[in-house]
């Protein structure tokens, strides 16, 4: 399975979901559920987690993703 954009930042930039979290301005729990698809991805979520990463991670990466043909839904 492919690392979501966002665990991809953290490690890179050694930045944590928590504090990306805080700077988006909700939980780390919220973040995980979007990493995961169970989160309602709303376009104010987006932007808002979008901007904590100074852009680094686009809207366009963080949009949930349809399973690949073969992949469990």
């Amino acid at each position: 399975m492919e690392q979501h954009p966002l665990a991809k930042f953290s490690s890179e930039t050694n930045v944590s979901i928590a504090a990306i979290a805080e700077k988006a301005g909700v939980s780390r729990m919220t973040l995980y559920r979007l990493m995961k698809g169970e989160q309602n991805a709303t376009i104010d979520l987006l932007s808002r987690v979008s901007s904590a990463t100074g852009g680094a991670v686009p809207v366009s990466e963080l949009l949930p993703r349809a399973p690949s043909e073969g992949e469990a839904a």
